[in-house]
């Protein structure tokens, strides 16, 4: 496919749609993919408009790798001004529709208005249609898939993104999904369900053409080589992220009842990598790869026994198996398997919807909530039928606890009594499934994260606790602002060039430097390559100073900075905050000076120019 793609932008106010080439410029300086998206929504939205308004722009940016023939070449992004959480959001999605839509010819969609009725988007190439989605609207993600699939896949099968029942109600814990995968942080389905916006079809006909071709077949050869020797990706794909559970539990930050305690061995043998391996995936025999992987982490569960048999579903995913499972004090590997496909099935972030239900069950332990307000259910830790209803009060928006879709942060503000204190939460997105205070650079890089707590903004824990690429003490401080600033511009690259992270388990920066001006064209040498990384971490940073975040809101739950074994204490928060905020280039005060923006070119009027 020749260079540059082509972006597409809708508006579904007038249903006008405009197809332009993507300029070189903004390639170069912004990659595609996250950085892109950044771009266009930092110099085009609103400044305080309402997530949830029709101001508010919607971006879907392949990277300039999406659709390569390269292992891990799948991925695109999700941004906008996020519902959840009021701050910059990018969330990602692997697997088919990213590369159907780079064979249409794009790199990318920005969407924003809303239209009057529900609609989705048919395309097919350079043909952009807008159709009527009253018959889909209430469908849940399965079957709107098939449905759109059957009625569009003509000369080949077409590729199908949706939300479901939760985006349309505008739950702020609302994903986006795609065939088995899913962009699912920070309420991204609830700004589709906003704008009435019910799925985008695509199909496409063209050929990824790299700009360099003898190049390119020379580094995907030695990275294919790499991932066939490294013992990371053999482990990786006879259990999938689930191989984590259990060093994860041993180091004692595998997060349990609401993030009170860090490891239980007997906890960890019934849900660990090969419980699952062994129960759900046939020995590891059922992969589930997307297009093109060599890796092939991805497996497909198929319940034997009990309540659940017979139910088919891909995954579950090592976050999904501790905030849906552990930490609820959920034990079976099919409760978690069936939990976690309610959540695609509503279309629902398992992760912050485990955690939220987390946090009911220790209201409910400690008496803050009782039956009378769960409709009668024994919502304690462990009880796996009342996991399951939850979820469905939350995806149907039927029941008592159908509020509790919007997440902790507003799940605490309904309940009060203090129980803010235990919301588990940085700036409205709940914390992932590593225990905090087991490591202090996590935990930093949880409270400076542009979309709230991550742990891939950067993935710290490896480094500190599991020994991933090095040792580093997990509870010194020193030197983890500048660790997690250099793993955020780090993160920021592969977040922008279209491939899946998984990419790392084998190959690195090198590797995906050489294939970035092989695939592009670009004569590019790694400094201008690692400067793009830091021009987009730069760039979110200051789209959040923006919309009126700051020092102040770079923060933990008390439950981290004041229990534990080693809480992350506020002093200890404050000297790596001024690290960080000294590394990165910013104020004391967490803001983007200025001066930084015109030194990397993204301050407004220079931007693109």
């Amino acid at each position: 496919m020749n260079h540059p793609a082509n972006l597409l932008r809708i508006n579904l106010d007038s249903g006008r749609t405009n197809i332009d080439p993507t300029p070189q410029a903004l390639l170069r300086r912004f990659m595609g993919g996250k950085g892109l998206a950044a771009h266009y929504l930092y110099q085009e939205n609103p400044p305080g408009c309402d997530a949830l308004s029709p101001d508010n722009l919607l971006a879907i940016m392949n990277g300039p790798l999406t659709g390569a023939p390269v292992t891990n070449g799948v991925n695109f992004s999700v941004c906008a001004k996020s519902p959840l959480t009021g701050t910059w959001n990018d969330s990602h999605c692997n697997g088919w529709w990213g590369p159907e839509l780079r064979y249409a010819g794009y790199m990318g969609l920005i969407m924003g208005g809303r239209s009057q009725s529900p609609v989705y988007i048919n395309i097919i190439d350079e043909r952009v249609e807008i159709l009527d989605a009253t018959d889909l609207w209430g469908m849940d993600t399965f079957a709107v898939q098939a449905k759109l699939k059957a009625r569009h896949s003509i000369d080949r099968k077409a590729r199908v993104l949706t939300i479901g029942p939760a985006g349309e109600r505008m739950a702020k814990l609302a994903g986006v999904f795609a065939e088995n995968r899913t962009a699912a942080r920070g309420g991204l389905g609830a700004i589709m369900g906003s704008k009435y916006l019910k799925a985008v079809v695509v199909t496409g006909h063209g050929n990824y053409e790299p700009a360099d071709p003898v190049n390119f077949r020379s580094v995907r050869a030695r990275i294919h080589e790499k991932v066939r020797k490294s013992s990371g990706v053999a482990n990786l794909r006879k259990m999938g992220t689930a191989e984590l559970v259990e060093s994860v539990n041993e180091t004692g930050g595998w997060s349990m009842r609401n993030y009170t305690t860090g490891r239980d061995d007997g906890l960890c043998e019934r849900l660990d990598g090969i419980a699952i391996k062994d129960t759900l995936w046939d020995g590891g025999a059922r992969r589930r790869p997307c297009p093109g992987c060599a890796i092939q982490c991805s497996h497909l569960a198929v319940v034997q026994k009990g309540k659940y048999r017979g139910l088919v579903h891909d995954g579950p995913e090592f976050e999904s198996i501790t905030l849906l499972g552990s930490n609820c004090g959920i034990d079976d590997p099919a409760v978690v398997t069936a939990a976690e496909h309610l959540c695609d099935r509503y279309g629902l972030d398992s992760m912050s919807t485990g955690s939220t239900i987390a946090f009911l069950m220790e209201c409910y332990e400690r008496g803050l909530i009782r039956k009378e307000d769960t409709g009668g259910l024994e919502l304690a830790f462990g009880n796996s039928d009342a996991l399951i209803e939850v979820i469905h009060m939350m995806g149907k928006g039927e029941g008592p606890l159908a509020f509790a879709a919007h997440g902790t942060r507003d799940t605490a503000q309904v309940i009060g009594q203090g129980s803010v204190d235990f919301a588990m939460n940085v700036k409205g997105l709940e914390i992932p499934a590593y225990l905090p205070q087991t490591a202090k650079g996590q935990a930093l890089a949880y409270a400076v994260s542009d979309r709230g707590a991550c742990h891939l903004r950067p993935w710290t824990y490896g480094k500190e606790v599991l020994g991933r690429g090095g040792r580093f003490d997990p509870m010194v401080t020193a030197g983890k602002g500048k660790m997690v600033w250099e793993g955020q511009q780090r993160n920021a690259i592969y977040d922008s060039v279209g491939i899946c992270k998984f990419f790392t388990y084998a190959a690195g920066l090198d590797e995906l430097h050489e294939l970035y001006t092989a695939v592009t064209g670009f004569d590019m040498d790694r400094h201008e390559f690692d400067l793009a990384g830091r021009r987009i971490a730069v760039l979110t940073r200051a789209f959040n100073n923006r919309e009126g975040f700051d020092r102040s809101h770079d923060t933990l739950p008390a439950r981290v900075t004041t229990q534990g074994v080693r809480p992350v204490t506020d002093a200890e928060l404050d000297a790596m905050l001024d690290e960080y905020y000294d590394a990165a280039g910013f104020t004391e005060e967490g803001l983007v000076p200025e001066s930084l923006l015109v030194e990397l070119g993204i301050s407004p009027g220079k931007i693109g120019s």
